[in-house]
């Protein structure tokens, strides 16, 4: 017993020994990753480019009403139509650095929305009525184009502070196809109808206001928050834009990272026509994860 017992002692100490150095240095490895201090840990960068994918969540509502206001209906996109309230979407973001405090920003966000469902009430689009139980099919097409100058009146090693000002240009296309009971406007006779088809556009181009802020935790993990708000009314065009956003990166390596965000974001905007006011409230929580590059 004495002669087995003696290496396998030996070898647990051994074992118990090889855990205790692997253990310390997994442990300096990322105190090192986490604390070590680099030359591109700056807000110095020239380029920055970032694409991801979010998760949101949307609550729409178009609004028709007529210049004297005997018309003025709502239909509610999740609710009356079927679409669907989580939805996902791409996006795309450059940032342009142009001098040490000054930059620019461009980010386009495509979204994509269809909708198939049976109504299960009356629907009101301009002076039409589309009658209960009539067979709907409803698309969305939208595209953002959200450009964004940034002035950082607040730049230490670890932490910058900028105002911003720009255009949330939205180019907004709803479509509706409805086979069913119709009454077209003018008449009160139902009518029975395979191919009623209807639109509407919206193109805005809404000036804001923000205030952002970026603060470096430790050369590779930074957190980052915006907010955004402006009230215009132009011409035809009378809106009120609010977002807000909160997130986190971690970079790789030198020019390689990834981020994760949480934003919220409310859109009201009308638009006088000739006989009809359209109206869109647009409402969406989200979730972003994105790929980011930078030098």
């Amino acid at each position: 017993m004495a002669y087995t017992e003696k290496p396998t002692i030996k070898a647990k100490n051994l074992l118990i020994r090889g855990r205790k150095i692997y253990t310390k240095r997994l442990s300096a490895f990322f105190i090192l990753l986490f604390t070590t201090p680099l030359a591109w840990s700056d807000f110095n960068y020239r380029y920055r480019a970032s694409m991801g994918y979010s998760v949101q969540v949307f609550d729409t509502d178009i609004i028709v009403r007529s210049q004297d206001e005997n018309i003025n209906k709502e239909i509610d996109l999740e609710d009356d139509l079927g679409f669907n309230t989580e939805v996902d979407a791409g996006w795309l973001r450059g940032i342009y650095r142009m001098a040490n405090r000054h930059r620019i920003s461009l980010t386009y966000t495509p979204i994509r929305r269809t909708a198939s469902t049976v109504s299960q009430k009356d629907i009101n689009i301009e002076d039409n009525i589309i009658k209960a139980g009539a067979s709907v099919e409803s698309s969305v097409r939208t595209d953002i184009f959200d450009i964004e100058y940034l002035y950082s009146f607040y730049k230490r090693p670890n932490t910058e502070l900028s105002v911003s000002g720009g255009l949330y240009w939205l180019n907004y296309k709803y479509e509706l196809k409805a086979a069913g009971e119709i009454v077209l406007g003018g008449s009160e006779e139902e009518e029975i109808r395979t191919d009623y088809e209807t639109n509407l556009r919206l193109n805005a181009p809404l000036p804001l206001l923000g205030l952002s802020g970026t603060y470096e935790l430790n050369p590779r993990w930074y957190l980052h928050a915006a907010a955004r708000y402006f009230y215009v009314a132009i011409n035809d065009i009378e809106g009120q834009l609010i977002s807000v956003g909160l997130g986190t990166d971690y970079y790789f390596t030198k020019y390689w990272g990834i981020g994760l965000s949480l934003s919220a974001f409310s859109l009201d905007v009308e638009k006088d026509g000739i006989v009809f006011k359209s109206a869109l409230n647009y409402k969406f929580d989200g979730v972003q994860l994105y790929v980011v590059y930078k030098y």
